[in-house]
């Protein structure tokens, strides 16, 4: 008869089977897989007695798969065992009596359910289905269940145990055995024994739980990769994974077994090295050596060579090693290879960049010193015993810092102290790390027989050595500092005699701007009074060129802003300017000149600000602007003012008088250009590049 209660037992039996087949399939090789996916197949074969019984329809046909299901007892000694192998606790499964203790009283128990009533009682009819009773003499069901109940806390305890001890991935792979296994069983027990023994209707949940409990497991395989991972299985994890050669031999030196890195590495295929000599494959010179440890059943250590499939020589390192029996005799022989091609080329390379590294660096002319990781110098060359006066032999295995300090000056010992000097370069080997005062420094150091010398010295790790070496390079500038210290006086002389040529030139101006001055007065014509005014307003704008060089701390540069504000008090003093009439507005950036295109740019403004204070202005008032600023890569220069304005019919580039024609042949010399607005009285505008002058000698 239908019921839903059958249909859970049947969807228990499939999904037990088919974590049984996962789990074998995950690793059928390993024995706690095996033993798992029996435990999972008895649980599905459980379920389908549970689901049969429940749906039969008369008492014979469900005593008959009541039966069946006393095959149970089979469920708690697996159980055992596999705590027993997960608990790494397999090693009691070998004696010959484990296996009967634990699976004996089981199959005595079902020999009682197939051929009595003692161990199930007749089936009975419940609103699940049909059922089991317990038995009208109960010693044997009460047996069992005591048996059961030891078995699975046997396990238990087992299982908890290595859980409390066990670490990281075992703790958790713990974990979910015992939630998987035996959790289950508990629950079971609850529903299956003692509601049956309180007479509370219940159905019975056993394989349903055990079903739930392989899902754990299954859950903790995905997650945590077990039972996958065993001593057993490691170690043939690691022999097929290893990238060191593994061969086994017989007695006879014939080749039993070999791992995966002797196929991928060399070339060959398993079925042409087995069974085959040892001997084949390696070179005649090593034959003697291995002849004489297989022979004698000894241990060998020592490089060899491997020749691989196609032809190609393989330097190894083997360890050749016996393997004995019970009775201490050699039953065959296990070797284990490191291919040292690499190691032995990069070791070559090493000795070369060694060989290259000394032969540079005793030919270079800079000191260079190599300590430790301890501060201990381990490499003093021979331009450092040159430059210091220290020999090798004196200085090596001593400390760095101590050689430093006794090559310091008198003065500087005085500021720190060796003990401070030790401080720090102990910080700096601790962190790998160079402080800023020790990266690059310029210092007088003095020699192991007292003489001084200047030295440029240069501290770093080598960080691509293990651990990091500490380096310190000195260099000798003694004669860099002689020249440096002679160009410095001629400099000084250049500059002094430099200052003094301005200033001889601002004088030479300031005698000729007076004699034209003493000259105007003998001049009666107004016109030419002028002329020589403007003249000497001319001298004056160069004259206050030179004197601002003259008196600046740079002498090829003249700050313009300073330089417009002096020559423009200057022309309206020489004019006479009525400061309440005339009123001169600037904005001038602070701008530095090279002479070369000062004097033109000042003439320029000497000109249109002359012309401006005299023409503009005719009896009324007004204001003069000067602006000055630095556009990009060129200067902009506008003198502009709000008077009466040039003519219409002027042309200031073909005008004949001089001060206009000098601004344009100005304006060309700087190579520049001019543009004149009359719409608000006149404004010239000039852009201009500071012009690049050779230097002259």
């Amino acid at each position: 008869m239908f019921n839903e209660y059958s249909l859970i037992s049947l969807l228990a039996a499939l999904t037990s089977f088919f974590i049984g087949n996962f789990i074998y399939f995950r690793n059928p090789e390993n024995s706690l897989n095996r033993v798992i996916a029996i435990f999972s197949v008895m649980v599905s074969f459980m379920a389908i007695t549970e689901f049969a019984y429940r749906l039969v329809e008369n008492p014979e046909s469900a005593l008959f798969w009541l039966k069946v299901s006393t095959l149970w007892p089979l469920i708690p000694a697996i159980m055992l065992q596999i705590a027993l192998i997960f608990t790494n606790r397999g090693h009691i499964l070998k004696n010959k009596f484990a296996y009967p203790l634990i699976y004996g009283p089981a199959l005595i128990f079902i020999l009682f359910g197939f051929t009595t009533d003692l161990l199930i009682g007749p089936p009975i009819l419940e609103y699940w289905g049909w059922t089991y009773s317990i038995p009208e003499n109960p010693i044997i069901y009460y047996l069992f269940s005591a048996w059961t109940v030891i078995i699975s806390l046997s396990a238990s305890i087992l299982v908890f145990s290595y859980y409390f001890k066990a670490e990281g991935m075992d703790k958790k792979q713990a974990l979910y055995l015992a939630l998987g296994l035996f959790t289950p069983l508990i629950l079971s027990l609850i529903t299956d024994f003692i509601f049956i023994e309180l007479s509370i209707p219940i159905p019975e949940f056993t394989q349903t739980m055990l079903t739930l409990g392989l899902i754990f497991i299954v859950y903790g395989i995905w997650r945590y990769n077990f039972p996958l991972l065993t001593p057993t299985l490691a170690a043939e994890k690691i022999i097929s994974t290893m990238p060191n050669f593994l061969l086994l031999l017989d007695r006879k030196g014939r080749i039993s077994k070999i791992n995966k890195s002797i196929i991928s590495q060399l070339g060959y295929s398993e079925k042409e090295l087995l069974k085959e000599s040892i001997y084949d494959i390696f070179t005649l010179e090593n034959k003697p050596q291995l002849e004489k440890a297989i022979k004698n059943g000894e241990s060998f250590n020592g490089e060899c060579t491997i020749i691989s499939n196609s032809g190609k020589a393989v330097e190894v390192l083997i360890n050749l090693a016996p393997i004995y029996s019970i009775i201490k005799e050699p039953t065959g022989f296990v070797i284990i290879g490191t291919d040292i091609t690499q190691r032995k080329k990069a070791l070559q390379e090493i000795l070369e960049s060694e060989l290259k590294f000394r032969s540079v660096i005793e030919q270079t002319s800079d000191g260079v010193a190599l300590a430790n990781h301890r501060g201990e110098i381990i490499y003093w060359n021979r331009a450092l015993e040159n430059i210091t006066g220290y020999s090798k032999e004196k200085v090596t295995d001593r400390y760095l810092y101590e050689i430093l300090y006794k090559m310091m000056t008198p003065e500087n010992k005085e500021l720190i102290s060796e003990e401070k000097i030790q401080k720090i370069f102990k910080k700096a080997f601790a962190s790998s790390k160079i402080p800023n005062k020790l990266h690059v420094e310029e210092k007088v150091i003095m020699r192991a027989d007292g003489d001084f010398r200047d030295t440029q010295v240069t501290n770093f790790f080598l960080e691509k050595t293990n651990p990091s070496l500490f380096c310190t390079v000195v260099r000798d500038i003694s004669d860099k500092k002689k020249a440096e210290n002679i160009l410095k006086n001629s400099l000084k002389e250049k500059e002094v005699m430099l200052r003094e040529i301005h200033h001889r030139v601002k004088n030479n101006l300031q005698i000729i701007s007076s004699l034209l001055n003493l000259q105007t007065n003998y001049v009666k014509d107004e016109e030419a009074r002028d002329l020589f005014k403007e003249s000497q307003n001319r001298v004056k704008s160069m004259s206050m060129i030179h004197e601002s060089l003259y008196q600046s701390r740079d002498l090829a540069q003249v700050d313009f802003s300073i330089y417009i504000s002096r020559l423009s008090s200057e022309l309206f003093s020489s004019y006479g300017v009525n400061f309440n009439q005339i009123r001169l507005e600037t904005s001038v950036e602070k701008i530095n000149l090279d002479i070369n295109t000062a004097i033109p740019c000042g003439l320029i403004i000497n000109e249109l600000l002359s012309n401006a204070i005299k023409y503009a202005f005719p009896h009324q008032e007004g204001i003069i602007k000067i602006n000055f600023l630095q556009k990009e890569d060129l200067y902009v220069l506008e003198v502009s003012d709000n008077g009466v304005g040039l003519p219409d019919d002027i042309d200031f580039t073909g005008t004949n008088t001089l001060g206009l024609r000098l601004v344009s042949s100005l304006v060309d010399q700087l190579d520049g250009t001019i543009h004149l607005d009359k719409t608000k009285g006149t404004s010239f505008i000039m852009e201009f590049p500071e012009l690049e002058y050779e230097p002259r000698l």
